[in-house]
């Protein structure tokens, strides 16, 4: 994989969630890593993948709308970040 990627998600896809459109879990953020990891075709067990460090937080205290959230996994580290029309954006960065 190459060393920065992003993806963008319609979240309605993770709808049976319980987190879907509603605050962010760290297993709502891996299966959200585990579906980008299948779309930008990584090449290892994606099963395998887990977040060690996790933390999310709002950039505007009181404005959940700049809520990012950051884990890091073994093979790299993601970004993940709602929009305003119902998007889920996730960025891969490649440890090095």
């Amino acid at each position: 994989m190459k060393d920065t990627q992003t993806i963008t998600f319609s979240e309605d896809m993770f709808d049976k969630h319980s987190n879907c459109f509603d605050g962010w879990s760290e297993s709502y953020a891996l299966l959200i890593i585990n579906e980008a990891l299948k779309e930008l075709k990584y090449e290892g067990i994606i099963d395998d993948i887990a977040i060690s460090k996790y933390a999310c937080r709002e950039i505007i205290e009181g404005k959940n709308r700049t809520e990012v959230c950051y884990a890091e996994t073994d093979i790299g580290y993601f970004y993940l970040i709602r929009d305003m029309v119902d998007h889920i954006n996730v960025v891969y960065n490649r440890w090095d």
